[in-house]
């Protein structure tokens, strides 16, 4: 024996049944776009903190490299004594190679020997390179604020 559901004879019934079957799928799609959203907020959040990382990473490296006293430490073989700006891309630059002082000359296109010294120039020692950061920023703010 089978049970059947009594069917209802108002038209008006069966569109009311037919409208909320048709009503389901947009109810149901909403999660799914609420999701995507948030995925893709998400991964813009992600990208926007991966470049700011980069750029923060190349802006502390061009300042690193514009500071003065950041380059190699300790004792070399080959010893950069003074430098000298010329122009606003030239330079001067007295280089000591063992016993002997080079005066050299920096352009765009190269650099260039230009003379051999005779007597060795004496330079005053430059400062103990202290490693501590708050040392270099106070010199680099000194530097900066004479300017």
């Amino acid at each position: 024996m089978t049970l059947r559901r009594p069917r209802s004879r108002h038209p008006a019934a069966r569109d009311l049944g037919l409208l909320i079957a048709l009503a389901a799928p947009p109810l149901l799609a909403a999660p799914a776009a609420e999701s995507a959203r948030a995925a893709s907020g998400y991964l813009a959040q992600l990208v926007g903190g991966l470049v700011l990382v980069i750029l923060t990473i190349l802006v502390m490296a061009w300042i690193l490299r514009r500071m003065p006293g950041m380059a190699g430490q300790g004792r070399q073989v080959i010893e950069i004594l003074a430098v000298r700006a010329v122009g606003t891309r030239e330079r001067l630059m007295l280089v000591q190679v063992g016993e002997e002082q080079i005066l050299v000359g920096l352009t765009p296109t190269g650099m260039r020997h230009l003379h051999t010294l005779r007597t060795p120039v004496v330079v005053a020692p430059v400062e103990p390179r202290a490693g501590e950061f708050a040392s270099l920023l106070q010199r680099a703010r000194s530097q900066w604020a004479g300017k």
